[in-house]
């Protein structure tokens, strides 16, 4: 087997056997892998310290069959450490949810350096007290556009015209992105001005079409925080038409998001 070298990062990993542990990593050259670390649990010399651990940089040198699912990690070593995401909580939970939906969205073997350098970079900002939120909302829009599915938030997905708030735009089912609400109505035999006519999901506001617009082209966090929970719920949702299984790194990320959130008096 030919021995290759690359960096990653950790996305998840479970023990396995009495000293081994299979690690998810995200790597630069060669897409998602999982391998297996034989003795890891009890080499202090090619597994040294927390290499292993979650929303580690880590240098690895691997070897792996064609045809076989786990590789073979040899050697790792750390390159950035990002442990101290672990001190602030919020960002420990966003950490997770982008490290969970990573290893969800991503094929395996299939390099995307242009992701990876993404990955990295919003590792790092949760790490440097960046509203996690909204570093979060960037990655999650350009994780979409490597997967293919990248939603359109400026042009209706049925008609093309472009989306303004008058538009009263929703959610485009099949997950392409906004369309607008008359389309839905005219289906549905209604008239889209009819005062009963109510979509069957929440319309879009101007101002949140504006900060996901923002967030898709960089980190935007000077918005007012219930916007980018609004923006948190309607990424939810779009992640949802594509996703098979819940995340669980969701629930655990919405009791953080619900301890924090100010009480109303």
């Amino acid at each position: 087997m030919e021995s290759l070298s690359t960096e990653g990062f950790v996305l998840r990993t479970r023990a396995f056997g009495e000293s081994d542990i299979i690690a998810v990593l995200f790597t630069r050259d060669y897409g998602k892998l999982s391998g297996i670390a034989r003795g890891a649990r009890r080499s202090k010399r090619r597994f040294a310290g927390p290499v292993l651990e979650p929303f580690q940089e880590i240098g690895l040198r691997f070897a792996r069959r064609p045809h076989s699912e786990l590789a073979f990690l040899h050697e790792c070593s750390i390159v950035q450490s990002h442990h101290h995401i672990a001190d602030e909580l919020m960002s420990f939970a966003w950490a997770s949810y982008v490290c969970e939906l990573t290893e969800r969205m991503v094929a395996e073997r299939d390099p995307s350096p242009e992701l990876y350098v993404l990955f990295r970079s919003t590792i790092e900002t949760l790490g440097a007290g960046v509203d996690a939120e909204s570093a979060a909302h960037h990655f999650i829009l350009g994780l979409l556009d490597v997967a293919g599915w990248g939603p359109d938030f400026t042009r209706c997905g049925i008609c093309d015209e472009e989306v303004t708030g008058a538009s009263r735009p929703i959610l485009d089912a099949r997950g392409s992105g906004i369309v607008c609400s008359r389309h839905e109505a005219e289906r549905l035999g209604m008239n889209h001005e009819d005062p009963s006519y109510r979509p069957t999901r929440r319309i879009i506001t101007e101002p949140l079409l504006a900060y996901v617009r923002a967030a898709s082209t960089a980190v935007a966090p000077d918005y007012d925080p219930r916007l980018r929970e609004d923006a948190t719920q309607l990424l939810d949702r779009l992640i949802d038409l594509h996703l098979s299984k819940p995340l669980k790194s969701r629930r655990f990320l919405a009791e953080i998001r619900s301890s924090v959130r100010p009480q109303s008096v």
